[in-house]
């Protein structure tokens, strides 16, 4: 246990103070990349007046210039000239209690920072001494912690200077969890594996899937944590619980906390999917940013954590997006910076991966160009009234794509896990709700065709087949404007099993 006295200068060991400052202004757009404020830190000695260790902060939020007046990629950082208390101590969880006084004579609402994580908002009356009790999972070897005004300026030109005391400062590692028994599967990622709401029909994460490839009938599906879109699903003897959070990532999933609630409740035993490199890759979007190089400073957190509790970490590379090279006629890995610095890391650590890139793009490929249309947010206005437009998502699933990854990443876990709670299923859900009623459209209905995953539908063109949509009912409607009313027309429906081979081929005309 560490204890730190700043009133009689009494340490179980001395810990490093320094202040931080931000003279320069921000570089800006360099190369297609943001060039944020550069700190300078000031190491300070710590002062014997015994009056409690002096916080002196000053703190803005800075917006800066978007790339190409694109207003997706502008730039807000929260700049923060304050006193740091910095310890050295080992990646574990930790119960941190802090003594506080408020010097002001009014009311202040300040946030406490361990690690550039916010970890609390507390109210400090006027000349209040306030005791702070804080439950930390650290992810790193250091303990840095920092205090900011909750209510800061937007420049920095009107922040104003405010001032505090720390009184003392406790640090006590907390023992393990103990393990609750069931298999306990966590996910760390972002938008492609995330579990979203019945209002975004039909985007799914496969994370959200995953749940289907274990045994058992009955599950119970509740949040896990303080955002709603973190889901934990609970069956008798397993849960996943799918912590992934849209447009994160290594980084910023860090930064906001989200890795921190995971390391919370993760027991000996459960396993962590690590799956990042999509969003870290988006050079366009500065907070979210990680370039290459930089990669394995983020995912080695996530190992360390899990590695130290006892638990399993779990490598994944990104997935593949809906990309075809036509000249070639087949499909390409994305990410693959990222995904290399994942395969090195996974011998480093020897730890397993699944690399998403490799097995989907094989997958895609052995389905062709149009049935992988049935993989992505590629999709129509009209089949989803909650739909604002039709989608050509090249990222991210709607139902099947989600489904069969899920497949992919169970197959993985069975034979990392060697656990009997994984199965291969086929999964009766209806993957493409088409709206049941009159759309003015034409209405194609056929026989259904057993072990039939899905159905590509074909119109006749010019004497040559032309690809015209997928679906996972016997049933579609096509749109009228594609149509002369007074010809008639073929379409071809072609049965496609789950390893996207074509089983059965039927004609149906409709005559003028």
């Amino acid at each position: 246990m560490l204890n730190f006295d700043f009133q009689t200068n009494k340490f179980s060991n001395l810990p490093k103070i320094y202040q931080t400052k931000y003279p320069a202004e921000a570089k800006g757009w360099e190369n297609g990349i943001y060039q944020k404020r550069q700190v300078e830190k000031n190491e300070i000695k710590i002062p014997e007046d015994q009056l409690g260790l002096k916080i002196i902060t000053r703190d803005w939020k800075e917006t800066g210039v978007p790339l190409n007046g694109d207003s997706k990629t502008q730039p807000i950082y929260h700049y923060d000239e304050t006193t740091h208390v910095a310890v050295e101590t080992t990646n574990a969880n930790y119960r941190l209690v802090l003594t506080i006084d408020n010097e002001d004579q009014s009311e202040r609402t300040i946030d406490i920072f361990v690690n550039n994580i916010c970890e609390e908002t507390v109210v400090l009356q006027a000349h209040q001494v306030r005791k702070v009790n804080l439950e930390l999972a650290l992810s790193q070897d250091n303990l840095d912690l920092y205090f900011a005004n909750h209510d800061c300026s937007s420049e920095k030109c009107s922040a104003l200077t405010w001032s505090l005391r720390l009184l003392s400062l406790s640090l006590e590692k907390l023992p393990l969890l103990s393990s609750n028994g069931k298999l306990g599967i966590y996910i760390a990622s972002d938008s492609t594996a995330q579990t979203y709401s019945p209002k975004e029909e039909p985007q799914s994460g496969w994370g959200e899937e995953l749940y289907h490839q274990l045994t058992g009938e009955e599950v119970e599906i509740t949040n896990s944590s303080f955002y709603p879109q973190a889901t934990r699903y609970t069956m008798s003897t397993c849960f996943v619980d799918n912590r992934s959070m849209g447009a994160r990532s290594s980084k910023s999933f860090i930064v906001e906390g989200r890795l921190e609630s995971i390391l919370k409740t993760i027991a000996p035993g459960d396993y962590l999917l690590i799956q990042f490199g999509d969003n870290d890759a988006t050079a366009f979007r500065p907070n979210r940013f990680v370039a290459a190089n930089d990669f394995p400073y983020y995912i080695k957190q996530y190992i360390k954590s899990a590695l130290v509790r006892k638990a399993h970490p779990i490598l994944v590379a990104p997935p593949a997006q809906f990309k075809f090279d036509a000249d070639q006629k087949q499909f390409i890995t994305t990410f693959d910076q990222y995904r290399d610095v994942v395969r090195a890391l996974s011998k480093e650590y020897q730890i397993p991966l699944i690399d998403l890139g490799d097995d989907m793009t094989t997958l895609l490929n052995r389905f062709g160009y149009e049935a992988a249309h049935s993989w992505y947010l590629q999709v129509n206005q009209d089949d989803y009234p909650n739909l604002i437009e039709d989608k050509h998502d090249v990222t991210h699933f709607q139902h099947y794509g989600a489904f069969r990854i899920a497949q992919i990443i169970a197959s993985n876990l069975s034979e990392i896990t060697k656990s009997a709670e994984f199965t291969q299923r086929r999964f009766g859900q209806d993957y493409r709700p088409v709206i049941d009623r009159k759309l003015k459209k034409i209405h194609l209905k056929w026989s259904a065709v057993k072990n039939a995953d899905f159905y590509v539908i074909e119109m006749s063109k010019n004497k040559s087949w032309e690809y015209n949509s997928v679906t996972t009912k016997n049933e579609s409607y096509i749109d009228p404007v594609e149509f002369n009313w007074n010809e008639s027309h073929d379409f071809k429906i072609i049965s496609i099993d789950d390893q996207g081979s074509s089983i059965d081929e039927k004609v149906i005309s409709l005559n003028g």
